[in-house]
């Protein structure tokens, strides 16, 4: 018989699934929209011919790397072994992944929603608009992109990424699903915090806009991912291990 506290769990992490999913949608297109500023507007003529473009940008900037230290703080103190053992010890373990999608769903928000554009500095304009060839190769690249970043969330078991998987098991009386997967995968989980390093660069990177503040927010989420990408030697022997299994089982049939 299932318990109040796994039904609100259940309901919770159900609704918790959903929101971040989303976030995820207005995060797609907060990056991935094809942007337009004034063409005047070049790297040169802002530092050289008029400094006050420059001085406009600047509050901008302090507050975008205000919302991006937020989300950084928030995505690394969450899954710190201080936070996780505090969730044990409240008897609150169970929603501690969820939890986690929660807040950094907030936190992402909140940074979308709060985010200051800085236009009148701008380092590279592609016009799209216009090109109809060109619209269609920088939207089929961020395709493509998402594409690989929601494929290596659901190789990653994606019910268990946002937390859903761990209440059914509880509910079902199992282990925890990481109890399931075999110690040099554990490892890998424990040295990575998003599915695909590559897909996020390509989405940060690849734009026909890279305006000052877009610059900033490529730039220091490049480095966080870079930071907390922390693969060894065993994680990459365990990936190659894993490739070259899955190539002979598909020469096989």
């Amino acid at each position: 018989m299932v318990k109040i506290k796994q039904s609100v769990c259940l309901i919770l992490s159900s609704l918790v699934f959903v929101y971040t999913f989303y976030v995820v949608g207005k995060l797609m297109l907060f990056l991935s929209n094809p942007g337009a500023t004034s063409i005047k507007y070049t790297w040169i003529l802002n530092i050289l011919d008029n400094q006050s473009r420059l001085e406009t940008a600047f509050v901008a900037l302090v507050f975008d790397a205000l919302y991006v230290i937020l989300f950084i703080l928030q995505h690394s103190l969450m899954k710190s072994n201080l936070i996780i053992a505090i969730f044990e010890k409240t008897g609150l373990g169970l929603i501690e992944r969820s939890v986690y999608c929660l807040t950094s769903s907030l936190c992402l928000y909140y940074l979308i929603e709060n985010w200051l554009s800085a236009p009148t500095i701008v380092l590279w304009q592609i016009n799209v608009a216009d090109n109809p060839s060109l619209w269609w190769m920088f939207v089929l690249v961020h395709v493509f992109a998402w594409i690989v970043i929601y494929g290596g969330s659901l190789i990653m078991d994606l019910p268990e990424i946002m937390g859903l998987k761990h209440v059914y098991y509880d509910i079902k009386d199992y282990a925890p699903p990481m109890a399931y997967k075999s110690f040099e995968l554990r490892h890998l989980y424990g040295h990575i915090r998003h599915p695909s390093f590559i897909g996020f660069l390509i989405v940060l990177w690849f734009t026909n806009l890279m305006t000052v503040d877009r610059l900033l927010l490529s730039i220091m989420l490049s480095l966080y991912m870079y930071v907390a990408w922390s693969t060894d030697h065993n994680d990459v022997i365990y990936q190659k291990c894993q490739l070259q299994r899955k190539r002979e089982e598909l020469k096989s049939h």
